[in-house]
């Protein structure tokens, strides 16, 4: 029997939680039989979080919703015990259970009566009184004795006979922590006698500091998922553990780190309501980071609108939501709150029935699947964690570029004195764009991508790989670029943006010569200012879709490189303008983008965050640059996937033994978020890379489709993509 036939949660999990808030009344005065019914076959899920500790105002983590004598009970449930109650009707139909654990929020009165427990900024003041949780309550620190309290419930919880548990939270918090017995351990593993100033780049210890705290919460998981297994040696347990956002640092979040120690990894994706530009693929990419370990991935969604919880999340978004996290590798779990079913319940079930039923009906074609992309984007968490520009010039104020009332917005101009710490910032603001940007472009320029973490980069998770983008992934150690030298010696392709490289895994500046070379670049003579307004640059030689001479808006960073003699240039930057309605500038002695051959490989350098400037402006042009600069990459080989449909459908490519599956995840909408309505696609041409196909299927549409196959490629035409669609190819059998 396979692995993942032994353990069901290396099988597909839709997961579901019923939000009650405080009153659990509903819950107690139900027909539970006809809860767990409905749980499977009206909600299509397979796992429930039912609440084990609330998770509601005014931090109320301390209570239980089941009965345990050495607990608190939360006042008004009574003698009813909702995991035990719940518990057979569950296992009846089929339905594992994991409930949720809140281990973030708790209020003052019990921080009270446990002193030494809560997260302290350096001035001693408790982080939750500085800064109340969602409006009052505080939060514990993961080095204090309310580990072990911690520990202790979640036995309790595993006493019940549930198959696992969920925690929301721990979370090491922005300024923490101080308290006591942080600084006896840093002060123990360290030798140090006091912790650095929070953010204090100029101390040696803030380093040693950041890793602390991050270590500080993987050894709590550890000790968690040892207190949950000694109930239950197969007990599943997992956490709230974030994305790649520049969050990681400032939270401790570090998904390597973590993995071992939980059966998934999972973080929140919500939908929230905002004046500013929402990627509509943004699930598909936190799946993709989330499924690139060993462990499987989970998406957290908020059926919800926004922070309006009691009305459901639109049908057209929760839809999408639950098929972007599949197609990028991951389970779906959605939480509902039960208010929004008294007036919405046909909406809220409207958004997950059909898709809720897809998934499970491909269950086969989604167990145990694999990222089949040959384009492999490395997410660098030891970036996010260190790098800090070496260049001032990032930190110069430039404006929006926004011309309104007779004036265009170019900021004043001025030249910061650009200390460490504004060029943390600026750095920082450079990441936060160009790690989605790139994801991003890629999605709009139909580009199947599997993520990397750093740890990915010297192992076997680039089998497969035909082409690996680092988008300004600073801070690598010696190891990793030389396995990404050898990566492309041996016939590889890279495109590699910005200072990718040009740190250690520390984030200090390294000299390597030959590791620029090996990029093409002579020496680096500093930065251009950013530039909102009137910068551009020139493909001076063609480039794949964009002919010579094309005329492209500068991205608003870059770095004035010359080249190697064995380097050709094949875009160069215009001189800066800076100002707007005046004639355009001559082509500057920076080259933009410059091609080397390296080995049997090639490596395209791009002297700018590409894919930063994408993401803040989402322009077209950046999209057909990034596409061209991987086609440059990938030499003869040329990219894996083509389609005639519009930027709005995603095409990520997943494999199993004998079969191939292609996920188009259709965003066509009615031009806003939150989306009313997904508009379909018809007569969808796909190309994409294999072999030896014998038959090709529209699971969603249940059709078999027609198709040629050419020179290694498979083309076919899909009549009709809603939301979601996954087509598969299935290979011949070869005749023993």
């Amino acid at each position: 029997m396979s692995d993942a036939a032994q353990k069901w949660w290396l099988q597909p999990v839709r997961m579901i939680r019923r939000d009650y808030l405080s009153d659990f009344s509903a819950f107690i005065s139900a027909d539970l039989d006809a809860l767990a019914r409905e749980t499977r076959e009206r909600w299509h899920a397979n796992c429930e979080w039912v609440m084990a500790t609330p998770g509601c105002a005014p931090g109320t983590a301390q209570y239980t919703l089941f009965n345990s004598d050495k607990f608190e009970k939360l006042p008004g449930v009574g003698q009813f015990d909702l995991l035990r109650e719940y518990l057979p009707h569950a296992r009846r139909h089929g339905v594992r259970l994991v409930p949720y654990m809140n281990m973030h929020w708790y209020s003052y009165d019990f921080a009270a009566a446990h002193p030494g427990w809560e997260q302290l900024l350096e001035d001693g003041t408790p982080y939750g009184r500085a800064r109340p949780l969602y409006g009052g309550g505080t939060t514990f620190c993961v080095n204090s004795p309310w580990r072990d309290w911690a520990f202790e419930m979640i036995r309790e919880v595993m006493r019940t006979g549930v198959d696992g548990c969920f925690l929301d939270g721990p979370a090491i918090f922005p300024g923490c922590c101080y308290c006591e017995h942080c600084r006896r351990l840093f002060a123990e593993q360290h030798g140090a006698s006091r912790l650095p100033t929070y953010n204090d780049w100029s101390n040696p210890l803030w380093k040693r500091f950041l890793e602390f705290r991050a270590d500080s919460w993987a050894r709590f998981m550890r000790d968690a998922q040892a207190a949950a297994r000694e109930v239950n040696p197969d007990a599943v347990i997992f956490l709230n553990g974030g994305g790649f956002g520049k969050g990681n640092a400032d939270m401790a979040r570090d998904a390597y780190r973590m993995e071992r120690w939980q059966s998934f990894t999972g973080a929140e994706q919500f939908f929230h309501c905002t004046d500013l530009y929402v990627s509509p693929y943004r699930t598909l990419n936190l799946s993709r980071f989330l499924s690139a370990g060993e462990r499987p991935g989970v998406v957290f969604t908020h059926h919800a609108l926004s922070t309006w919880h009691y009305n459901p999340l639109p049908p057209a978004e929760m839809e999408t939501a639950l098929a972007q996290s599949v197609a990028g590798g991951s389970n779906t779990w959605f939480a509902i709150f039960m208010p929004a079913l008294s007036s919405h319940a046909e909406e809220a079930f409207r958004g997950v029935e059909e898709i809720g039923s897809f998934l499970e009906q491909v269950e086969p074609e989604t167990t145990a699947d694999r990222s089949a992309a040959e384009c492999a984007v490395l997410l660098s968490n030891r970036t996010l964690y260190y790098y800090i520009s070496r260049h001032p010039e990032i930190c110069r104020d430039v404006g929006s570029g926004r011309e309104e009332n007779f004036v265009v917005d170019g900021g004043s101009g001025s030249r910061r004195p650009g200390d460490i710490h504004d060029r943390r910032r600026a750095s920082l603001g450079i990441l936060e764009h160009e790690y989605p940007g790139c994801l991003d472009a890629f999605n709009f320029g139909h580009i199947p991508v599997r993520v990397l973490w750093d740890e990915h980069l010297c192992d076997s998770k680039c089998a497969g790989v035909r082409v690996m983008v680092l988008p300004n992934s600073a801070c690598l150690s010696d190891a990793q670029v030389s396995a990404v030298m050898k990566f492309v010696t041996q016939g590889g392709g890279l495109v590699a943006t910005f200072e990718s490289g040009m740190y250690d895994e520390w984030g200090e500046p390294v000299a390597r010569r030959e590791w620029l070379r090996f990029l093409g670049i002579g020496r680096v003579e500093g930065a251009f200012a950013p530039s909102r307004v009137e910068d551009y640059l020139t493909a001076t030689r063609a480039l794949p879709g964009i002919p010579a001479g094309t005329l492209l808006p500068r991205p608003a960073n870059a770095l004035m490189v010359r080249a190697t003699a064995d380097a050709t240039p094949v875009a160069f930057y215009h001189e800066p303008i800076g100002l707007a309605y005046q004639r355009l500038s001559d082509l500057s002695r920076y080259p933009a983008v410059l091609v080397s051959r390296r080995g049997r490989g090639r490596v395209v350098y791009c002297a700018s965050p590409l894919f930063e400037t994408f993401d803040r402006f989402h322009m077209d042009a950046h999209v057909i640059l990034s596409r061209a600069l991987v086609t440059l990459a990938a030499g003869r080989a040329g990219l894996q996937a083509s389609t005639d449909a519009p930027g709005s459908l995603a095409v990520e490519v997943r494999s199993q033994p004998g079969r191939l599956l292609v996920h188009l995840v259709n965003v066509t909408a009615d031009m806003k978020r939150p989306m009313g309505a997904i508009v379909p696609l018809r007569d969808v041409e796909v190309s994409v890379r294999a072999n030896a196909v014998s038959k090709v299927r529209a699971l969603k549409s249940r059709r078999r489709l027609k198709f040629t196959a050419e020179k290694g490629f498979v083309r076919f035409r899909v009549p009709i993509v809603g939301p979601y669609e996954i087509v598969s190819l299935e290979m011949e059998r070869v005749r023993r």
